[in-house]
């Protein structure tokens, strides 16, 4: 398959181009913290009584779960 001559990406009949790389990784960080964010929110709800070391590896959990579900989506 062809690639393309600036991103070096598969070039399909709707190739774009991805965005800045301040931008990936600003919308990357974003979803990230979205997703720990949510996990933390609904490990709270279940849990009321949880310690907050275990609310923080949730955090990281979440954030890292955020993470390859973007990679995965965007590609």
């Amino acid at each position: 398959m062809a690639t393309c001559p600036r991103c070096k990406g598969h070039l399909t009949e709707n190739h774009r181009c991805p965005r800045s790389p301040a931008r990936r990784i600003f919308e990357t960080a974003l979803a990230a913290s979205g997703g720990g964010l949510i996990a933390l929110l609904l490990f709270s709800i279940a849990d009321p009584q949880a310690q907050w070391t275990v609310d923080g590896a949730v955090l990281v959990g979440g954030a890292l779960v955020g993470l390859g579900l973007d990679r995965f989506l965007r590609t």
